[in-house]
């Protein structure tokens, strides 16, 4: 697994480009599964997933920037409501917060919008008494969404983003849905270059990776997800509970064998994620990692376990 990082780790090498890649606007696009409240749900979606559409971005420096973006779903839905209906389209802006090294990053970002859609049922009329007939129009909602990413820059202009956020729309002030929406984006770097010096690799500054501090907060993230799981299994043998988290929900559903998978792949995120903060130095964050899953894993057993009794 940790092999699988060595290309990224050659790219931290300053001698291998000299161009930093950051500058102070970008442009570009990104496609997005944004298929809403089908997460989760054993039926088929009848709504439409794919969306595509354009992305702008200030840098405001190497660790924040504001980002905005559209996307609209080239396909329209098999059938209209008074919820949703016609084609799906959504414009979110807000921030970005990110570590970086010269040629990869991860990011944390916050954003809020709107989410449309095109062909909703708006009215009922009765022309006759044994008659009724739908006018349909725009449906408009408040969305948010709170998300986090990896990004790869091949050359110093271009950067390959992919993020997986919590989408968040209100329909009504006591009615509102979360769902997982993954994207992906490619963009282009314009304008002058922002100053700043990437981190370097140095292993005689560098605490080992697998020490006693890393390998205890590891265990303690791992406790943390298996005791999460086995309540969140009970739960749903017992009282038919829905898992929660929107980025879990999609295999948890499934029963146990989801749940072990959910479970195996956030370790193996965890473990790759905490070794590239490792190689660029952030090596607070790379321990927040492990003691941030441990504690929101714990809190969540604990509320199963509250559920159950």
């Amino acid at each position: 697994m940790l092999a699988a990082l060595a290309p990224f780790a050659y790219g931290q090498n300053p001698a291998m480009e000299s161009d930093t890649g950051l500058r102070r606007f970008e442009i570009g696009g990104q496609v997005a599964d944004i298929r809403t409240g089908c997460i989760g749900q054993v039926r088929s979606c009848p709504l439409p997933s794919f969306a595509l559409g354009p992305g702008l971005a200030l840098n405001l420096n190497q660790h924040f920037a504001l980002d905005a973006n559209f996307n609209v779903t080239p396909k329209s839905s098999n059938g209209g409501s008074n919820l949703d209906g016609g084609h799906a389209s959504q414009f979110l802006a807000g921030g970005r917060a990110q570590i970086r090294g010269r040629r990869y990053g991860f990011f944390l970002k916050a954003q809020s919008g709107y989410f449309r859609w095109s062909n909703v049922i708006t009215k009922v009329t009765f022309p006759t008494p044994s008659t009724f007939v739908f006018s349909y129009g725009s449906r408009t909602s408040f969305a948010s969404a709170v998300g986090a990413g990896f990004e790869y820059s091949p050359s110093g202009r271009v950067h390959l983003r992919a993020e997986v956020s919590d989408l968040i729309i209100r329909y009504s002030s006591t009615s509102w849905t979360n769902n997982l929406q993954p994207t992906a984006g490619l963009y282009y770097g314009l304008g002058k270059p922002i100053d700043w010096n990437p981190p370097t690799y140095s292993a005689s500054m560098a605490h080992p990776f697998f020490d006693r501090k890393n390998l205890a907060l590891m265990s303690a993230s791992i406790l943390g997800m298996t005791a999460d799981a086995v309540t969140t299994q009970r739960d749903a043998n017992q009282r038919g509970g829905r898992e929660a988290n929107p980025f879990a929900r999609p295999l948890v559903k499934y029963g146990w064998s989801g749940q072990i998978s959910a479970v195996s792949l956030e370790i193996a995120a965890q473990i790759v994620g905490m070794y590239a903060l490792h190689r660029i130095g952030q090596h607070w964050v790379e321990r927040m990692v492990p003691a941030c899953l441990a504690t929101t894993h714990g809190i969540a057993a604990y509320n199963n376990a509250s559920q159950i009794r």
